[in-house]
């Protein structure tokens, strides 16, 4: 548990937040984040930004039907770091 305390990405919880979204979807749209996390654009963009920087999401713009879109997906690193913490929640839970 100590771990996860002294780790700044998933030690914030709308980050922590945005990671689990992306390992349930794998990938989703800046504006369907923005629906489910219920933060400002802003701070999602900032959270974004931390999680890009880190090697835990990927982001990509694409045209769509609808216009431009930006993409939000987790990566493999992201992946490992999310199945890290439930690992960690799970061990906690049955102890």
């Amino acid at each position: 548990m100590k771990e996860l305390s002294n780790d700044p990405i998933l030690s914030n919880s709308a980050r922590l937040g945005i990671l689990l979204s992306l390992y349930v979807v794998r990938e989703s749209t800046f504006a369907d984040l923005l629906r489910i996390t219920e933060l400002p654009k802003s701070s999602l963009f900032s959270h974004i930004q931390v999680l890009q920087d880190a090697g835990l999401v990927a982001v990509k713009r694409r045209f769509t039907v609808s216009g431009p879109r930006t993409f939000i997906r987790i990566t493999e690193k992201g992946t490992d770091k999310v199945k890290g913490y439930l690992d960690v929640m799970r061990d906690f839970d049955q102890s």
